[in-house]
Protein backbone atom coordinates (compact mmCIF):
# COMPACT_ATOMS: atom_id res chain seq x y z
CA UNK A 1 0.00 0.00 0.00
CA UNK A 2 1.42 3.39 -0.93
CA UNK A 3 1.69 6.17 1.61
CA UNK A 4 -1.23 8.31 0.45
CA UNK A 5 -3.57 5.28 0.30
CA UNK A 6 -2.49 4.43 3.84
CA UNK A 7 -3.50 7.89 5.12
CA UNK A 8 -6.87 7.70 3.33
CA UNK A 9 -7.42 4.16 4.69
CA UNK A 10 -6.84 5.47 8.22
CA UNK A 11 -9.37 8.25 7.53
CA UNK A 12 -11.97 5.73 6.29
CA UNK A 13 -11.33 3.43 9.28
CA UNK A 14 -11.87 6.37 11.63
CA UNK A 15 -15.12 7.38 9.91
CA UNK A 16 -16.39 3.79 9.47
CA UNK A 17 -14.91 1.60 12.23
CA UNK A 18 -15.09 -2.10 11.50
CA UNK A 19 -15.39 -1.63 7.73
CA UNK A 20 -12.88 -3.69 5.74
CA UNK A 21 -10.57 -1.65 3.50
CA UNK A 22 -9.48 -2.88 0.08
CA UNK A 23 -6.70 -1.24 -1.97
CA UNK A 24 -5.90 -3.99 -4.50
CA UNK A 25 -7.38 -2.97 -7.86
CA UNK A 26 -7.21 -6.51 -9.27
CA UNK A 27 -9.26 -7.97 -6.41
CA UNK A 28 -11.78 -5.15 -6.70
CA UNK A 29 -12.15 -5.47 -10.49
CA UNK A 30 -12.53 -9.26 -10.15
CA UNK A 31 -15.19 -8.67 -7.48
CA UNK A 32 -13.29 -10.84 -4.97
CA UNK A 33 -14.59 -9.25 -1.77
CA UNK A 34 -17.58 -9.55 0.54
CA UNK A 35 -19.52 -6.32 1.24
CA UNK A 36 -19.51 -4.18 3.27
CA UNK A 37 -16.11 -2.98 2.15
CA UNK A 38 -14.39 0.30 1.33
CA UNK A 39 -12.24 0.34 -1.81
CA UNK A 40 -9.56 3.05 -2.02
CA UNK A 41 -7.76 4.16 -5.16
CA UNK A 42 -5.27 7.03 -5.53
CA UNK A 43 -3.45 8.32 -8.57
CA UNK A 44 -0.85 11.07 -8.70
CA UNK A 45 -1.45 13.65 -11.41
CA UNK A 46 1.35 16.21 -11.09
CA UNK A 47 4.45 17.20 -9.17
CA UNK A 48 5.73 20.73 -8.71
CA UNK A 49 8.68 22.08 -6.78
CA UNK A 50 7.37 23.58 -3.58
CA UNK A 51 10.64 24.85 -2.10
CA UNK A 52 14.35 24.06 -2.21
CA UNK A 53 13.77 21.15 0.18
CA UNK A 54 10.44 19.68 -1.00
CA UNK A 55 8.05 19.19 -3.87
CA UNK A 56 4.27 19.07 -3.90
CA UNK A 57 2.27 16.17 -5.37
CA UNK A 58 -1.29 16.65 -6.60
CA UNK A 59 -3.37 13.47 -6.76
CA UNK A 60 -6.91 12.21 -7.18
CA UNK A 61 -8.57 9.86 -4.73
CA UNK A 62 -11.60 7.59 -4.90
CA UNK A 63 -13.38 5.89 -2.01
CA UNK A 64 -16.06 3.35 -2.94
CA UNK A 65 -18.28 2.15 -0.09
CA UNK A 66 -19.96 -1.13 -1.05
CA UNK A 67 -23.22 -1.59 0.84
CA UNK A 68 -23.98 -4.67 2.92
CA UNK A 69 -26.90 -6.87 1.90
CA UNK A 70 -29.69 -8.06 4.16
CA UNK A 71 -32.28 -10.45 2.73
CA UNK A 72 -31.17 -9.51 -0.80
CA UNK A 73 -31.72 -5.79 -0.16
CA UNK A 74 -28.80 -3.34 -0.07
CA UNK A 75 -28.49 -1.36 3.17
CA UNK A 76 -27.04 2.03 2.13
CA UNK A 77 -24.13 3.59 4.01
CA UNK A 78 -24.14 7.32 4.61
CA UNK A 79 -21.35 9.67 3.54
CA UNK A 80 -22.08 11.87 6.55
CA UNK A 81 -19.52 10.28 8.95
CA UNK A 82 -16.72 10.92 6.45
CA UNK A 83 -17.92 14.44 5.64
CA UNK A 84 -18.21 15.32 9.32
CA UNK A 85 -14.72 13.97 10.06
CA UNK A 86 -13.24 15.95 7.16
CA UNK A 87 -14.92 19.14 8.37
CA UNK A 88 -13.62 18.57 11.92
CA UNK A 89 -10.09 18.11 10.58
CA UNK A 90 -10.52 21.05 8.17
CA UNK A 91 -9.88 18.68 5.23
CA UNK A 92 -6.33 18.01 6.48
CA UNK A 93 -5.54 14.37 7.29
CA UNK A 94 -2.39 13.36 9.11
CA UNK A 95 -1.38 9.71 9.01
CA UNK A 96 -0.89 7.87 12.28
CA UNK A 97 1.29 5.05 10.95
CA UNK A 98 2.84 7.05 8.11
CA UNK A 99 4.45 10.44 8.68
CA UNK A 100 2.46 12.23 6.03
CA UNK A 101 -0.27 14.87 5.83
CA UNK A 102 -2.64 15.22 2.91
CA UNK A 103 -4.70 18.32 2.20
CA UNK A 104 -8.04 17.50 0.54
CA UNK A 105 -9.44 20.20 -1.75
CA UNK A 106 -12.97 20.63 -0.42
CA UNK A 107 -14.18 22.13 -3.72
CA UNK A 108 -13.44 18.86 -5.55
CA UNK A 109 -15.26 16.56 -3.10
CA UNK A 110 -18.03 14.75 -4.99
CA UNK A 111 -20.40 12.08 -3.71
CA UNK A 112 -22.10 9.79 -6.22
CA UNK A 113 -25.18 7.88 -5.02
CA UNK A 114 -26.40 6.75 -8.45
CA UNK A 115 -25.53 3.04 -8.01
CA UNK A 116 -27.79 0.80 -5.93
CA UNK A 117 -24.93 -1.23 -4.44
CA UNK A 118 -22.35 1.43 -3.61
CA UNK A 119 -21.48 5.03 -2.77
CA UNK A 120 -18.57 6.66 -4.62
CA UNK A 121 -16.62 9.60 -3.21
CA UNK A 122 -14.06 11.41 -5.40
CA UNK A 123 -11.69 14.24 -4.49
CA UNK A 124 -8.33 15.86 -5.25
CA UNK A 125 -5.61 16.24 -2.64
CA UNK A 126 -2.04 17.46 -2.25
CA UNK A 127 0.89 16.51 -0.08
CA UNK A 128 4.54 17.53 0.26
CA UNK A 129 7.48 15.20 -0.19
CA UNK A 130 10.92 16.20 1.13
CA UNK A 131 13.82 16.10 -1.32
CA UNK A 132 16.71 13.85 -0.28
CA UNK A 133 19.67 15.84 0.97
CA UNK A 134 23.30 14.90 0.72
CA UNK A 135 25.27 14.59 3.92
CA UNK A 136 27.80 17.38 3.71
CA UNK A 137 30.65 17.69 6.18
CA UNK A 138 30.20 20.90 8.11
CA UNK A 139 33.00 23.29 8.95
CA UNK A 140 33.19 23.67 12.70
CA UNK A 141 36.78 24.96 13.08
CA UNK A 142 37.96 28.15 11.47
CA UNK A 143 41.67 29.03 11.46
CA UNK A 144 42.20 32.71 10.80
CA UNK A 145 45.79 33.86 10.36
CA UNK A 146 47.26 37.27 9.74
CA UNK A 147 44.35 39.32 10.91
CA UNK A 148 45.26 42.45 12.84
CA UNK A 149 42.69 44.71 14.38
Amino acid sequence: MDRESSVIAELVNEAYPGLTTLVNVHEWMANRFVPPVAFILTQGTSETQNSLTSYQVTAHGVIVLHYPQSDGIYQPLSAEPLQQLLRQQQFSCRGKTVDMTIEIDSTTLRIWRDKKDRLEITFSFTYNVPLPRENVEKLNVFDIQGVSL
